[in-house]
């Protein structure tokens, strides 16, 4: 009896997002402290398939739905697979983590594995998966999971690596509330065709927001001053402001982090809910009754 196995990582954006969408530069990193585990046995029985860890249900109930279109884009639709498939997931879905990608890379190196899809075409068949979530995967999420290194992204496949010379004392924390991928990129078109010149100057600003970032981070000075770095996640912040994205619990998370004594934060993701990235002059001391993640240890 043969197997597979195969581990996937989370991932989390600083800043580029949805403007990404529009040729916009992203900077991404990984997410080392949370996985999804993927382990195949093939044998001659029907497939079956379990799930262990944090969202197991959601990966249980997603799978059908995700191997049906993955056997359609392969034109296999009358594939009977045969085996046992067990996950180990700790990526909470529709929080910006990249729970979505790390599935759809798990997905494609199955695949692959199976002898069904090229080594060659994993990114491209894993972004277009992704489309079952996001509605229009950037691809910038698989880039990430694929690599396993901060990522400079630019569509249609720019991908350049980064060398993080000046981390920060960042943290990653949840709102309590999912944010629907596919919901905030509409509401975003949404905004942007409604005002075309506003949401143009919306993607300028977080552009830029991007390039500013990169050049702090790969910066060779030894320069922990976290003044500028609050000003672009201030600016980052306000373009999920104007999209939308920052309402409800969104802002109210925020503002406790701030009383707390964060010094910036900003939504991850989508926006809309899910994870928020904050600043700190230095570790968080404060007992929050939600997880904290520290990025930079």
């Amino acid at each position: 009896m043969s197997s597979f196995s195969t581990t996937t990582y989370g991932k989390w954006i600083f800043s580029g997002e949805h403007t990404v969408l529009r040729g916009g530069p992203a900077l991404v990193f990984p997410l080392f402290k949370k996985i999804l585990d993927l382990q195949y046995n093939q044998t001659s029985a029907p497939l079956t398939v379990k799930a262990s860890g944090e969202n197991a249900s959601d990966i249980e109930e997603l799978f059908p739905g995700v191997l049906a279109k993955a056997l359609e884009l392969l034109n296999r639709k009358n594939e009977h697979l045969t085996g046992d498939i067990e996950f180990k997931n700790e990526l909470p879905l529709g929080s910006g983590m990249g729970a979505s990608s790390s599935l759809c890379v798990a997905f494609s190196r199955w695949f692959h594995y199976l002898g069904f899809l090229n080594a060659a075409d994993i990114y491209e068949f894993a972004r277009q998966l992704e489309n079952i979530f996001h509605g229009e995967s950037s691809g910038v999420d698989i880039a990430v999971v694929l690599h396993e290194k901060p990522l400079i992204f630019k569509r249609p496949n720019i991908i350049e690596t980064l060398n993080v010379q000046n981390p920060f004392k960042l943290y990653l924390s949840h709102t309590g509330q999912k944010g629907i991928t596919k919901e905030c990129v509409n509401k975003v078109n949404s905004f942007i065709k409604a005002d075309p010149e506003s949401g143009k100057r919306v993607d300028d600003k977080m552009i830029q927001v991007t390039l500013d970032a990169i050049k702090l981070f790969s910066s060779a000075q030894a320069d922990q001053d976290p003044k500028k770095l609050v000003t672009i996640l201030n600016a980052g912040y306000e373009c999920f402001k104007e999209w939308g994205l920052a309402d409800g619990a969104v802002d109210q998370h925020i503002s406790l982090l701030k009383s707390k004594g964060a010094l910036a934060a900003k939504p991850t993701g989508s926006g809309g809910g899910g994870y928020v990235l904050s600043l700190w002059t230095d570790k968080i001391k404060y007992k929050f009754d939600f997880e904290t993640i520290e990025l930079f240890e």
